[in-house]
């Protein structure tokens, strides 16, 4: 009988010790593992920035050229025409080119008409409206090719409220797709004439910016409206 009830007891004791065991191994079963999480580097400031850097250089190794036309730009010396006030020895045209030229380190380039201009105003006024109503294209020589550079100054004389015709001219010999345009322009009081927007039609695919028209009779006062200008865009 003895023997019988230490069967029983030593039974119960090994269940015992047995759910025991089971019961402190379960929590460590159910614990989750350590993961190891990557570390993702942050992108750095500059490499953002490369791009945008990387265009400031483009800018400014732009090559820039600055292109003018007066009845005055002829190669003969007596053809120094009256219907273009003048600063001195220069057109008002040119004059603006040589402020635009010293502010952005570059040469002005002259369209030059094959044929010169009369000198007389009134000779000249005719021409030019004779010009517009055949809708003419006057022959010019130019020592550059515009197509070569990125960002064009281009400048004239507002005719009868257009560009003049040799200025058609030049936008017709040109392609300048994908530049940059900026014009200016004298007046005797029709401002830019609309032909900003001219110069955009004819060069549809360029980008043109606001110019600056100036009143030929002030063009000797002009400069530091034109410095002014040119801080605007950037130069």
């Amino acid at each position: 009988m003895k023997r019988f009830v230490t069967l029983i007891l030593a039974s119960a004791l090994a269940l015992s010790l047995a759910a025991c065991g089971s019961q402190s191994a379960a929590p460590a079963a159910s614990a989750p593992e350590a993961t190891s999480v990557p570390t993702v580097a942050p992108v750095e400031d500059a490499q953002i920035d490369e791009p945008a850097e990387e265009a400031d250089i483009n800018a400014d190794e732009s090559q820039i050229l600055i292109v003018y036309f007066s009845p005055a730009n002829s190669d003969s010396v007596d053809a120094v025409s009256g219907a273009t006030p003048r600063v001195g020895e220069l057109s008002s045209v040119e004059h603006l080119a040589q402020i635009i030229g010293g502010q952005i380190n570059a040469e002005p380039v002259k369209i030059v008409p094959a044929e010169a201009y009369p000198i007389d105003y009134n000779d000249t006024a005719n021409q030019a409206k004779s010009e517009q109503d055949q809708d003419a294209r006057p022959a010019f020589q130019l020592d550059v090719n515009p197509e070569e550079y990125d960002v064009i100054f281009t400048g004239y004389p507002v005719w009868w409220y257009h560009l003049p015709m040799i200025m058609q001219s030049f936008f017709d010999t040109y392609d300048l797709s994908g530049k940059t345009i900026i014009p200016f322009n004298t007046h005797a009081g029709s401002r830019d004439g609309g032909t900003y927007r001219e110069i955009a039609a004819l060069e549809p695919d360029a980008m043109v910016l606001d110019g600056i028209a100036v009143a030929g009779e002030r063009a000797s006062g002009a400069e530091q409206d034109v410095l002014n200008w040119l801080a605007g865009l950037g130069y």
